[in-house]
Parts: structure tokens; C-alpha cells; sequence
């Protein structure tokens, strides 16, 4: 095959790939969306027109603006955008949300998971591929709502702030991209279809970046959501340790290690809370508790850095109870 005849072949299968989408509301088909579902624009939604090649940066800035952070898609293109791929990585686009504040989630792959969260006011930013299996064509849209009774989807997407899909051609383009999607969630905020793995898997990721008061509030959610969870209090209580509300921070490792005893971490900084409020025989107690020759190597060093510490510390003649 000559260069011209690739050449042609490639604008070929382009074509088809094209036609497959524009012709799948030639055929009657049952609606996909829910029966019953309603109708839902989130029309103050922003719209950023993408450059060339920078889909990535305008759906994240439209859906950040939409949680209430004004960026623009340039000043997000050096955290997501990665000029030899042309595009930007679901895992960047993931992390860059957490430098302003906001907690992104995956939501479920599930088209009623995509319109309950619309339901609840956000934009959905979601991953396309219009291509084919061996010629992906990626594309990151937002989804700004939909239409029950035409079974339609609303996008801001590319240089079109208003795009009408129908729901069974959106859901192609979406299988195609493995169905991914996210949400902005401002601290404290829960997605309308939770899944406490995912949201503490966020949580955590988000918590290395925030400010003390945003970790307090994503985690404040999640122990009252699942008090019986020891990721939840043991992430509050870092919150309240770096808050240096010390009292605070034991109570809630010290519920981290009722609910799990085995968590030598939350222990180790139980005895740090501890140390802080005077309470130097608790602490060393606590410490004690920690088999220190089974641990890893970092979390080793902690706790036989929280010993050292401990060991130049007078013994406490009271201690305040927590």
C-alpha cells in the first residue's frame, strides 16, 4: 500500500467511525435514560472553548468553576496537559483539583449515576473516545444535563457550549472511554451516588494537599457517614493534630483504634497527641502497644522517632483525661 492509499484508508476508517455515531439515532430504539427521568440544564455551567488539542484543561476549569474556584484552562494546561501525548491523563486531571481545594471523584459507571449527580447541581466532566479500538480518538466533555422526554444529553464540549447528544449515542462514546467520570466536591460535600472506598481513596489523596480545616471537613463527613470506618477517624484526627487541637486529635485516633487495634500508625500518633498534652506515661503506654520490629521501614522510623522524642519527656504527675 502506497502513501496516498494509507493515507486514504486512514481518512476511511475515520469516516466509519464517524458515521457509527451519526447514524445510531437513525433506528427506533428504547429511550436509555430511566423512564420517568425528567429534565435538568445546569445552564450557569462555565464554558471555556478548548485550543487545539486541549480538551483537558477546559472541561477541568468548566467543572472547577462550576465548584466555585476561577481558573482558567491556562492556568491549569502546566498541571494537566502534556504536550507529547497532545492531550492530558486521567490521573493529572485527577490530582490538579486538589491545589484549589476541591476533591475529585470518580463516580460510578453508571448513566443514573451520571444524572443523579446532575440532579444534585454538578457538572460531570467525562472521558470520550469517538475512534476506533485500534485508533482511539479521547475527548473530555462536560456534562451539563439532560432531557427524559427526548432521551438527550447536554454537553459543554470543545467549541460547542451547548451539544445535544442523544443518550444512546453519548453512551457509546462513553463505554468506549470506560465509562470515566468525575465530580468536583467542595470539602465536606458528598457525591449523590456513594461508595465509601472511592470517597476515602479521595479523601486521603486529597488530605496531603489541603489545608488543615478542608482535611477536618472532608473527614467529618466521612466518620459521620461511616462512624464504624478507621480510615475516617484516623484521618480527622490528623486534621485536628495539624490543628494542633491535640485533645481532639487523641479522642479521634483513639475511636480509629477501637474500631481497629492493629493500626500502628494511628497509634503511634495517638502517643504524639498524647505527648503534646502532657500526657507522657499515656503515651509511652500507647507506644509500647506497637510491635516495632514488624513494621515497614518509614512507619518504623516514625514511631522509633516518636520514642526518641519521648524519652527526654518528664513523667507526667496528671494528665488530663481525653
Amino acid at each position: 500500500m502506497n502513501r496516498a492509499q494509507a493515507t486514504g484508508s486512514r481518512r476511511v476508517a475515520c469516516l466509519i467511525a464517524l458515521l457509527g455515531f451519526a447514524m445510531g439515532g437513525c433506528v427506533t430504539h428504547r429511550p436509555v435514560l430511566e423512564s420517568g427521568a425528567l429534565s435538568v440544564e445546569l445552564t450557569r455551567t462555565p464554558f471555556h472553548p478548548q485550543q487545539r488539542f486541549q480538551c483537558g484543561p477546559a472541561a477541568l476549569a468548566t467543572v472547577l468553576g462550576a465548584s466555585d474556584v476561577d481558573v482558567t484552562p491556562a492556568q491549569l494546561e502546566p498541571l494537566v496537559y502534556l504536550p507529547g501525548r497532545k492531550g492530558s491523563l486521567q490521573i493529572e486531571m485527577q490530582a490538579a483539583p486538589r491545589q484549589f481545594g476541591r476533591l475529585a471523584y470518580r463516580v460510578d459507571p453508571s448513566l443514573a449515576s451520571l444524572t443523579a449527580e446532575l440532579d444534585a447541581g454538578r457538572p460531570v466532566l467525562v472521558l470520550h473516545n469517538y475512534g476506533l479500538p485500534l485508533w482511539p480518538r479521547w475527548h473530555y466533555a462536560v456534562l451539563i444535563g439532560y432531557d427524559g422526554s427526548r432521551d438527550e444529553l447536554l454537553l459543554r464540549s470543545g467549541t460547542v457550549e451547548r451539544e445535544i447528544w442523544s443518550a444512546r449515542n453519548f453512551m457509546r462514546a462513553w463505554d468506549n472511554g470506560d465509562r470515566w467520570a468525575l465530580v468536583m466536591l467542595r470539602p465536606g460535600e458528598l457525591p449523590a451516588a456513594l461508595h465509601k472506598d472511592r470517597y476515602m481513596e479521595a479523601a486521603i489523596a486529597f488530605e496531603k494537599l489541603a489545608s488543615p480545616v478542608a482535611a477536618q471537613q472532608v473527614f467529618d463527613a466521612a466518620v459521620r457517614t461511616w462512624p464504624d470506618e478507621a480510615v475516617g477517624w484516623t484521618g480527622r484526627g490528623t486534621a485536628n493534630f495539624r490543628l494542633k487541637d491535640f485533645r481532639q486529635a487523641a479522642r479521634d485516633y483513639s475511636r480509629a483504634l477501637d474500631v481497629d487495634p492493629s493500626l500502628a500508625g494511628a497509634r503511634n500518633n495517638l502517643a504524639m497527641a498524647l505527648m503534646e498534652l502532657g500526657c507522657t506515661d499515656q503515651a509511652r503506654l500507647e507506644l509500647g502497644k506497637i510491635e516495632v520490629q514488624s513494621l515497614s521501614g518509614s512507619l518504623r522510623a516514625e514511631v522509633e522517632d516518636t520514642a526518641a522524642l519521648l524519652r527526654d519527656r518528664p513523667a507526667a504527675l496528671s494528665c488530663p483525661g481525653i
